[in-house]
């Protein structure tokens, strides 16, 4: 039991200077918890907010970002997109006393996200799958637990500071609503790639050529592709996507079908956390054809 529940069970009509105090210790929590700049801080608690825990954790090590919704793969429960950064962590739980309405809730953490960082993916009630699962194993906080339809997830980052924050937001049963506030403040990089890979290509060669025939990139590949990206935040990916002559099929067609399956590269990269603008997309069909190889190719060149 924390300082501001201790309080209020003691007496109840120090409610709000109880607020007060867990608002300052919130505050304190986001100065003390290093490298999460201006964002962290500048992110406010709702208006009569109480803090019902907080914590930090200043060890450098292997955080995940959950990037979509959960999902049963292989019969297990887990998020369809996700990755894992090097960094701290800070973690507070609020409840939110004054309000019953999840939206106005969420709207008031969104607002001030989109100030400062880019959004890369957020969904509401029963598109975010179990909120046992959220609650219990990915913030470890029972208090979160509640009728799935009235959850919302929300996860943005912050390109200047390579700051993730994360917000959950459920409400219990009783309608008491819970907000769950994650910062993860990753650390960069080192640009220490397997000599040959796809990754180490793209750092010293600027180019890479990925043969295929469908266009679905492998695991590995995409991670190559998203960790040369972290390392080297000023650059920008040219995605260019190369097929043969369909039968039936024009030029025309061949150039749009081509740009639809760099585009789809591109959303799986994005997926993990890789800005949206940082990559562009061209399909240029059967325009440029290889004397010998695979003319079914995505070629990959890097724009500094």
């Amino acid at each position: 039991m924390d300082i501001t529940q201790r309080m209020l069970m003691a007496n109840p009509g120090v409610g709000s200077l109880a607020r007060k105090i867990g608002q300052f210790i919130s505050a304190i929590v986001l100065l003390a918890f290093p490298g999460a700049g201006l964002f962290a801080m500048s992110l406010e608690a709702y208006p009569g907010a109480e803090v019902v825990h907080s914590s930090v954790d200043k060890e450098i090590k292997s955080r995940r970002i959950i990037l979509g919704a959960l999902k049963k793969i292989n019969n297990v429960l887990e998020p369809k997109f996700y990755q894992y950064v090097s960094g701290t962590e800070s973690s507070t739980t609020y409840y939110i006393p004054v309000e019953r309405r999840v939206s106005k809730v969420v709207e008031f953490y969104r607002d001030q996200v989109d100030k400062s960082a880019n959004v890369l993916f957020s969904c509401e009630g029963r598109d975010c799958g179990s909120s046992n699962y959220w609650a219990n194993t990915v913030f470890k906080t029972p208090l979160l637990y509640g009728p799935e339809q009235y959850q919302r997830y929300m996860i943005a980052r912050d390109p200047a500071t390579n700051t993730y924050i994360a917000i959950y937001v459920g409400q219990r049963g009783t309608k008491k609503i819970y907000v769950q506030v994650l910062i993860t403040n990753a650390v960069e990089k080192q640009s220490t790639f397997v000599k040959g890979s796809l990754a180490d290509s793209l750092q010293t060669r600027g180019k890479f050529v990925i043969p295929t025939e469908d266009f679905l990139l492998e695991n590995s590949e995409i991670t190559d592709i998203v960790d040369f990206m972290a390392v080297n935040p000023q650059s920008t990916l040219t995605l260019v996507a190369h097929d043969s002559l369909q039968s039936n099929e024009s030029i025309e067609e061949s150039l749009q079908r081509t740009l639809r399956l760099s585009n789809s590269v591109r959303s799986n990269i994005v997926a993990r956390g890789i800005s949206k603008e940082r990559i562009q997309t061209f399909g240029i069909g059967p325009l440029s054809p290889l004397d010998a190889g695979h003319s079914s190719r995505l070629e990959l060149l890097v724009i500094d």
